[in-house]
């Protein structure tokens, strides 16, 4: 067997192992689409990410929103995106290992009234006005992690899209709700390694897992550099995109003049 040919399946198996979904038509609709990444926060101003108050300015302000979601101890679903409260709250305490009215007891980022907001808040103080953009974070109970979202947004009056790092999550809603719109999120290979060896940092980060979930779009980090995957799915198969998080006024209207969803924070705020 030549070089040529052994180099040509080798090729075409990693082509179809990270081939995005086919449906192309369901992203139509979200070229373009601007979110306010973990809402319109400012903590300058007292408005701490995840919070009621970031998504309510982003709803008056008439930007989408992404957001991320995790269960609680007991079982709640609630708008946090880190593991633990250490970042925003000085607790190293897990957010899994917490009920809800223990989370509701700590304020963020040493606002008195910044508390973690349940799913069901967020969908409230929305109303449908704008969209969203919801990440699912991976952890103990994927699988009811994604049926709770479903049960929690039935007739939901408005828009949504969900997406994560996990290809697994991303493929219970190709198999399990199918009509809606998920996204494969990425980073380079450095951001996977703390959490594994070179090979799997390596199919992560070269959405070679896109067989299991068949993405409808891909969301990737903007701003990491010699991070091949992205461009590769956009001129090899013209996927779908989300750029994340851009903070860059110029960067946004580049990666709106291409069509792709713009995730922003700061000074990434379009005009």
């Amino acid at each position: 067997m030549s070089l040529w040919l052994i180099l040509l399946i080798i090729f075409a198996a990693l082509a179809f192992m990270a081939h995005p979904s086919l449906c192309y038509r369901k992203c139509e609709r979200w070229r373009g689409e601007q979110f306010a990444h973990r809402g319109l926060h400012d903590i300058k101003s007292g408005v701490v990410e995840n919070t009621l108050p970031a998504f309510i300015a982003a709803r008056d302000a008439g930007y989408g929103m992404e957001l991320d979601i995790r269960f609680t101890g007991d079982g709640q679903v609630v708008v946090f995106h880190d593991d633990d409260l250490l970042r925003l709250a000085g607790d190293a305490r897990k957010v899994r290992r917490l009920t809800l009215a223990e989370l509701k007891a700590i304020p963020l980022g040493g606002v008195d009234d910044a508390r973690v907001p349940t799913l069901r808040e967020v969908l409230d103080a929305v109303g449908g006005k704008t969209p969203l953009l919801i990440e699912l974070k991976s952890g103990p109970g994927n699988g009811r992690l994604c049926r709770a979202l479903m049960d929690i947004t039935a007739g939901y009056d408005g828009e949504f899209i969900v997406e994560s790092f996990n290809p697994l999550i991303v493929a219970w809603f190709r198999f399990h709700a199918p009509r809606v719109v998920r996204g494969q999120l990425v980073g380079p290979m450095p951001s996977y390694r703390p959490a594994g060896n070179g090979i799997s940092a390596f199919c992560m980060a070269g959405l070679l897992a896109n067989f299991v979930s068949r993405p409808d779009f891909i969301a990737y980090d903007a701003n990491a550099r010699r991070f091949f995957a992205p461009h590769f799915q956009r001129f090899m198969f013209r996927t779908p995109m989300a750029a994340w998080t851009v903070r860059d006024p110029a960067l946004a209207a580049l990666i709106r003049k291409r069509g792709e969803m713009v995730i922003f924070e700061g000074e990434g705020r379009p005009n």
